[in-house]
């Protein structure tokens, strides 16, 4: 009888074993016993959590950014300036990829937000893809960098074989704030949480009115791009020139106004990087650029090392959109494949017209918690 009660016991536990770990979350137990939920936009509260969402057929994973109501960082090539952010935020893991971009604009298409009407104000064709207006996708850039194609026959678009995982390219501004909307209608059903509220004629970039305040998709500002780049968190670093170099409050130029208890990396360095722009081996650990006698190009995303909050090639690759305007322009961060180390430095900030397309600008996408 003794066995029996033993047996019974091994055969409870084993099942409650296997319920456990089958039902869904991280598929493991909380301290006292139940389930660690899954990590969602809603309930993400440790920096680093990731949120994986889908699109269609793709899939993208968003890091939780800043968990704080108030932050203040060092915001210039010299360490000594100041940002403070106010939101709680995530980022995308990667730049925007071809597959993910040509799945948005197939559902833009399916829906009505863009039209085979020449001469229409949100026109496609296989040469071009407007709203507003404004051209936010050139496809006839030249064969060698656009790899995503619109076929007039058959109503699709397609991402040459191979190049699935490369980040999209020939993006205006205008491209990816449209990108932002249309994924965040795609994923709710509906257009409460765009962020994004642009003309449909006559677009000009001063037009665009942004609520961050809503939780959909949408650029992240220069300021929370560098906050990204730069962040190490609230341990010390230990590797490389990175140990003695970090900068953080009253350290190594750092402000007295950055927040305590905060490390963050040198205006100077790749992000991820142990040591500063000039290190190549350090450098080419995170970040594709340009290399003399070698076939500089475009690579596939998460080929290097991720900097301290998991994201990737946030220096090089490609150059990534900002929402932040500087003058009549608007601003780009990190770098790109075509790009001198000198480049890579994260306290760097550039800008270009917003209807501006080169083979080597993108973009990646942010959240406000």
């Amino acid at each position: 009888m003794k066995h029996f009660k033993f047996l019974a016991i091994l055969l409870l536990a084993a099942m409650f074993s296997f319920f456990t770990l089958s039902c869904g979350g991280r598929s493991s137990l909380s301290g006292g016993g139940g389930i660690t939920p899954k990590v969602t936009f809603d309930n993400a509260a440790i920096v680093g959590d990731r949120v994986t969402i889908t699109a269609g057929s793709q899939t993208a994973d968003m890091i939780y950014a800043n968990n704080q109501d108030s932050i203040t960082f060092p915001f210039s090539l010299n360490n000594n300036e100041t940002a403070t952010l106010t939101k709680k935020f995530f980022m995308s893991e990667t730049q925007v990829t071809n597959a993910l971009f040509a799945e948005v604009l197939q559902w833009a298409y399916n829906n009505g937000k863009i039209v085979e009407t020449s001469g229409a104000h949100n026109e496609v064709s296989a040469d071009t893809v407007k709203y507003g207006g404004q051209e936010l996708f050139d496809l006839n850039y030249g064969a060698q960098y656009m790899k995503i194609s619109y076929n007039t026959s058959t109503h699709k678009f397609s991402v040459a074989k191979g190049y699935e995982k490369h980040p999209v390219v020939c993006i205006s501004w205008y491209g990816a704030i449209m990108f932002c909307n249309w994924l965040t209608e795609m994923r709710d059903g509906n257009t409460k949480n765009c962020v994004y509220t642009v003309p449909e004629t006559g677009w000009e970039h001063t037009a665009t009115l942004e609520n961050t305040n809503r939780n959909g998709y949408r650029l992240p500002s220069s300021e929370e791009w560098e906050y990204a780049a730069r962040y190490i968190g609230k341990i010390r670093p230990t590797e490389g020139s990175l140990a003695t170099e970090y900068v953080a409050r009253g350290k190594n130029n750092g402000h007295a106004d950055l927040t305590a208890g905060y490390y963050w990396t040198p205006a100077a360095y790749a992000s991820g990087a142990i040591k500063d722009y000039t290190n190549e081996t350090e450098t080419r650990a995170v970040a594709w650029y340009w290399e003399e006698g070698k076939d500089n190009k475009l690579m596939p995303v998460k080929q290097k090392a991720a900097n301290q909050l998991g994201l990737y090639d946030m220096s090089g690759n490609v150059w990534e959109w900002c929402f932040t305007a500087s003058g009549s322009d608007r601003v780009f961060r990190g770098g790109s494949w075509g790009s001198a180390a000198d480049i890579l430095q994260i306290g760097i900030r550039v800008s270009n017209y917003p209807s501006y397309a080169l083979n080597s600008l993108g973009f990646r996408f942010a959240r406000t918690k």
